[in-house]
């Protein structure tokens, strides 16, 4: 779980020169990414804290679960951006003369929501797979 929260947080801290930099515009990738990666780490860390409540046998469901905690996370960042969307960018711009959004249109959300998934989708796909080599 440790190696969940160290991820994210790194996450969380190529997120800063981003905005700083104004990559989310200059690279069309660097938004994807970042979702991508936090929706896999989110699953990650959602595996490891929920691991005492999932069943071995249970496959199918232990990956709904895991997947369903990540979607939820995701439409809660994407709740924060909308309400950092307006409450924020004339804050930040006073204080520190920093040009900023938080959050595009409504296909912009939809595209970070699907790109958490398919983040989640990954880890759940690689750990299936991972355990199953181990056990062989």
């Amino acid at each position: 779980m440790k190696k969940a929260f160290v991820v994210l947080a790194v996450i969380f801290l190529i997120n800063l020169p981003g905005v700083y930099y104004g990559w989310y515009d200059e690279f069309w990738w660097f938004d994807t990414a970042l979702h991508f990666f936090g929706g896999f780490f989110v699953a990650m860390l959602m595996a490891a804290y929920l691991k005492d409540h999932l069943l071995p046998q249970e496959k199918i469901k232990n990956a709904l679960i895991i997947a369903g905690a990540t979607v939820f996370i995701g439409v809660i960042w994407e709740f924060a951006e909308y309400i950092g969307n307006q409450t924020l960018i004339d804050l930040i711009y006073e204080r520190f003369e920093i040009r900023t959004y938080f959050m595009g249109d409504l296909n912009d959300t939809i595209s970070d929501l699907l790109t958490d998934v398919i983040g989640a989708t990954t880890f759940i796909s690689l750990g299936s797979s991972l355990k199953s080599k181990i056990k062989s």
